[in-house]
Formats: C-alpha cells, sequence, structure tokens
C-alpha cells in the first residue's frame, strides 16, 4: 500500500501473521508430559529458531540497522519486528516438526502447513533481501512463486485433513531411540555465514578458527547423540534379554491401543511366567538362569511377528503385544506356536532345559481402545490373573 505509513492497517495486520500462526500450529502438537522432555523440546527448537535467526540477521535485519540512521521510526519498527517475528514462528515449526501431531489424521496436514509457512517465509525474506539492498518494492518472479506456492499449500491442508480422516489409521511409527539430529542441522548456515563475512577478509587466521569451532561443535553435538541414543535404549530395554521393558511397554500400548479403536481391531496381551525356573538357578546357578531367559526370550521373537512387541517384565516372566488382529483365532495361533516351540530344550551351559512357561491372554475389543475405556493395568491384570488359572490347571492334572 504505497503512502500508508506504519502503523497502518496493512502493515500491523502483517505483522500479526507470525504470532497468530505460531498459535495455531502449536494447537495441533502434543507435548511431553515430563518436565525434562518439555525442556528439552524448547531445547531442540531454540537450536532451530536461533539457527534460522542468524541467516534472517545476515539477509534482512542486519541491513535494516545498518540503514537505521537514516531511517524513521514508522520505517524501522516492521523492518526488525518481522524477522523476529518469523524467528519466533520457526521456533513454533521447529516444535511442530520434532514433536509431530496429536492425531494421527493432522499429520500430513500439518506437516503441509509447515511447508506452507516455510515458502512464504523464503518468499518474504527474498522480498526484504532485495529491498534492502536497493531492489524494486514491486515483488520478482520467484518471490511471487514462493508466496503463491505456500497459499496453495494452505488451501491444500484442509483437503488433506478430510481425505486423510475416511483413511484406515495408519501404523504408530516407532519412536527414535535418540534425539533427532537435524535441529542441529541449523546451526551449519551460520557458520557458513560466518565464513563468508569474516573468513573473506581475513582467510589465514578467521577461516582456520571458524572451521575449527565448528568441527568441535560438530564432535560435541556427535557424543552428545552417542550418550542420548544409549541412554535412551538402556532406559527401554531389559539389559539382559535384548526385550522391551516395562517402561517401553507402557509407552507403545497406549498407541497401539488407540490405532486398534481406530481401525476397529483387536490388541491381544500375553503375559507368560516360566515354570521351573527357581529350580534352574538353584540347581545350576544364576548363570544358567540367566542363559536360560535368554533363550527363552530368543524363542518367544521367534514365534511373532516384527509388528508385535515383547517384553520381559521382571524375574521370569514376559509378555507379548499382539496387534491389528481381527480375530481371538490369531492371538491362540500364536499361543499354540508359543507352545510347540517349547518342545525343542534350551542349551545352558553343558547341559539342556526343557523349557515351560503358562500363558494367559486378554484381549482389549473393537471400541475398548478409546481413553479410558481400558487401563493398560487393567489389561494386564486380565493376561495375569488369566495366566494363573493355566497354572493352576496345570498343576490340578499333575
Amino acid at each position: 500500500m504505497p503512502g500508508q505509513r506504519f502503523p497502518s492497517l496493512p502493515e500491523v495486520g502483517q505483522l500479526l501473521i507470525p504470532p497468530v500462526t505460531l498459535a495455531g500450529i502449536l494447537a495441533f502438537t502434543r507435548l511431553p508430559e515430563s518436565r525434562a522432555e518439555r525442556m528439552k523440546l524448547w531445547l531442540d527448537a531454540g537450536v532451530v529458531a536461533v539457527g534460522s535467526a542468524m541467516v534472517l540477521w545476515f539477509l534482512v535485519l542486519s541491513p535494516a540497522l545498518a540503514g537505521a540512521a537514516a531511517a524513521t521510526w514508522q520505517e524501522l519498527t516492521p523492518s526488525i519486528a518481522r524477522p523476529l517475528l518469523d524467528a519466533a514462528l520457526l521456533f513454533g515449526v521447529g516444535v511442530v516438526l520434532l514433536q509431530g501431531a496429536e492425531a494421527a489424521v493432522a499429520r500430513l496436514p500439518l506437516m503441509t502447513v509447515v511447508a506452507a509457512i516455510l515458502l512464504i517465509l523464503i518468499g518474504d525474506t527474498r522480498r526484504a533481501y532485495v529491498v534492502n539492498h536497493g531492489g524494486s518494492l514491486w515483488p520478482s518472479p520467484d518471490q511471487t512463486t514462493f508466496w503463491a506456492a505456500g497459499l496453495f499449500m494452505l488451501m491444500l491442508a484442509p483437503y488433506l485433513q478430510v481425505w486423510r480422516s475416511r483413511l484406515p489409521a495408519p501404523p504408530d511409527a516407532a519412536r527414535p531411540s535418540g534425539p533427532p539430529r537435524w535441529p542441529y542441522l541449523t546451526a551449519i548456515p551460520g557458520y557458513v555465514l560466518l565464513m563468508i563475512t569474516v573468513g573473506r577478509e581475513h582467510p589465514y587466521p578467521a577461516s582456520g578458527l571458524i572451521a575449527g569451532a565448528f568441527l568441535v561443535s560438530t564432535l560435541v553435538f556427535g557424543r552428545q547423540m552417542v550418550a542420548a541414543r544409549e541412554s535412551r535404549r538402556m532406559a527401554v530395554t531389559d539389559q539382559l534379554t535384548g526385550l522391551a521393558n516395562r517402561v517401553q511397554m507402557y509407552e507403545v500400548l497406549p498407541r497401539t491401543l488407540a490405532r486398534a479403536h481406530r481401525n476397529q481391531t483387536l490388541v491381544a496381551v500375553l503375559v507368560i511366567d516360566m515354570n521351573g525356573f527357581k529350580q534352574i538357578n538353584d540347581e545350576f546357578g544364576h548363570r544358567a538362569g540367566d542363559e536360560l531367559l535368554v533363550g527363552f526370550a530368543r524363542l518367544l521373537r521367534s514365534c511373532v511377528l516384527g509388528s508385535d512387541l515383547v517384553v520381559r517384565l521382571g524375574g521370569d516372566e514376559f509378555a507379548v503385544v499382539l496387534s491389528n488382529l481381527t480375530e481371538i483365532d490369531h492371538a491362540q495361533a500364536v499361543v499354540q506356536r508359543i507352545r510347540a516351540a517349547m518342545a525343542e530344550p534350551i542349551r545352558v551351559g553343558a547341559t539342556v532345559v526343557q523349557p515351560s512357561a503358562s500363558i494367559g491372554v486378554a484381549f482389549a475389543h473393537p471400541g475398548e481402545g478409546h481413553p479410558g475405556d481400558v487401563s493398560i493395568d487393567d489389561l494386564l491384570h486380565r493376561a495375569d490373573v488369566a495366566m494363573y488359572d493355566v497354572k493352576k490347571k496345570a498343576k490340578a492334572t499333575d
């Protein structure tokens, strides 16, 4: 709007776009329950925002401040406010990309909205860079292309949500065993710009120092990633058998139940208690007992699909979570496979042991996966009761 000075309605309206968009995309996002996880999320998103802000500083904010002496406050305020608000919006984009959407059907449209925001921000940054360096106020074809593509993606998002809601719910992707790596990549443009601005003028002292600082940062980030991945693995994995532990089961089972509720399928939980394990420990020692547990864990893994979860609950007690079942008989078939596999002895040191176990099964039927309809503890309790009934019947027939 030529001739209208800040705070005109178009200028104020444009400045309101980033905070309103930020509030909108954060409303779609699930936040971690624990304070520590939320803090890690904010820090990772902060890395994304700061790395992006460095680019905005170089392309937009720094040229605007360089001409601040000759500019009025009406010209300077929007020039400074826009890149700062864009950096805040990129913080929200980082949160969305790191954490995902609360509902599965919202993931694809939300990612479409994120792509639209990035395209529009690229167009805004390109135009600000051209204007701040004495170019034309009239948008160039590439700037217009970014804006038009971003608006098209915004219009496409609700159609994708409607289309996605009519399809069966997708399987929940397994959570990564460590924190995401890509936020740290946003630090690279800052080093590149530093090399361009400082290293070009002082190539011998500055370029080596900048390259060294980049390599040190990369090594530090790599060390943190390895440590975090190992900590995550130890937190959700049984160290003896390599199976999932109770913590991982409590993370996976709610998503499995919710997916079964959407797809109208069954979830079965098997609780498996080994028979005679104490006698093995007493007769052959704890090392032999550990070998038996490892062998039995291997036996269970061989009887289920890769999408099913095998868990060591503790001691000689195991669990198996079977998902995407359409009939109860499918779970019974898994029970029969486990019993048939136990016909083969397990080598323990210099001897072999015939494994034996009691298996209880509990089902979450379609409709029970809705939050509040069935709890994990209730499902485990039902399977536990069924397992003890099987054990009692076995003792009565001996």
